[in-house]
């Protein structure tokens, strides 16, 4: 199976799903999205694999979503709500697919895993972080909130809230600490490691394996997670699509400057707070 966004693989029992747009730090855009679907639904199935690695080509696994604007792309304050909260639905059906996939999905975190990526680590079964991981929310700060609302099931209350309010990013260590990811191995063995525990799930009972990760998800769907995530579709559907000074601003200059002037200037904005 061939992509232009993502290598695929299949060694043995082990799937490998590779986000590849080195370039452009594997951000995530519809055409890479559409093809992980496309990927996810070919893993689902194939009855030969049985566990699934998932990470990045280059230095990330992935900034995020793709922020870039091509020819006659609108921001979501220029689009009508129905119209965004679409585009946000279809974002969060892909990672669900994730969720829902009836085989376990191993995220080899090998750098960046920012914004929407680090939810996309964090709706993974096992997550594993290289020592060079950088990960965290920053998308308030470019005007836009967090599609699929994990966090505070991955974190404490406390940890969630100053990560999503604040935009701060944070080493592996310390996702490691909040238990964002598993561990942290050094960079150069994270495919080992992650090699090692679908290993180990290769030769656990398959029918084992798959009701035992529905019995984990079914525990936290009770506790409310699908629930918070419909919710924060409509919450973040008003807050993306609102026009505020910060993203006004944000947007002139992108249009002026390009979009690198404008991440700059919004990260200039912090700097001196750390």
């Amino acid at each position: 199976m061939t992509f232009q966004n993502l290598i695929y693989e299949k060694r043995g029992a082990i799937g490998y799903l590779t986000l590849n747009r080195p370039d452009r730090l594997n951000a995530l855009n519809a055409a890479l999205l559409a093809e992980f679907r496309e990927a996810l639904d070919a893993v689902e199935d194939d009855p030969d694999i049985r566990v699934l690695i998932l990470t990045g080509a280059g230095r990330a696994f992935s900034a995020g979503f793709d922020i870039s604007r091509e020819p006659g792309d609108s921001d979501p304050q220029d689009m009508q709500p129905d119209q965004w909260r679409a585009h946000l639905k279809s974002h969060i059906d892909t990672f669900m697919k994730v969720w829902h996939l009836s085989k376990p999905v191993i995220a080899a975190v090998n750098g960046y895993a920012l914004a929407g990526a680090c939810e996309l680590v964090q709706v993974c079964d096992i997550k594993i972080a290289s020592d060079r991981a950088i990960m965290g929310e920053p998308e308030i700060r470019a005007g836009v909130g967090p599609p699929l609302l994990i966090t505070p099931f991955s974190v404490n209350l406390a940890t969630a809230k100053e990560l999503l309010l604040t935009g701060d990013t944070i080493d592996a260590h310390e996702a490691a600490r909040i238990g964002l990811v598993s561990r942290v191995v050094p960079h150069d063995d994270l495919m080992a490691e992650c090699e090692k525990i679908a290993g180990k799930i290769c030769l656990i009972s398959e029918v084992g394996v798959k009701m035992t990760k529905i019995a984990v998800n079914r525990a936290l769907e009770g506790t409310g997670f699908l629930s918070a995530i419909q919710h924060n579709l409509e919450l973040m559907t008003h807050f993306d699509t609102s026009v505020t000074p910060e993203q006004e601003e944000f947007n002139a200059i992108r249009l002026e400057s390009g979009l690198r002037a404008a991440l700059d200037w919004r990260d200039a904005r912090f700097r001196a707070l750390g």
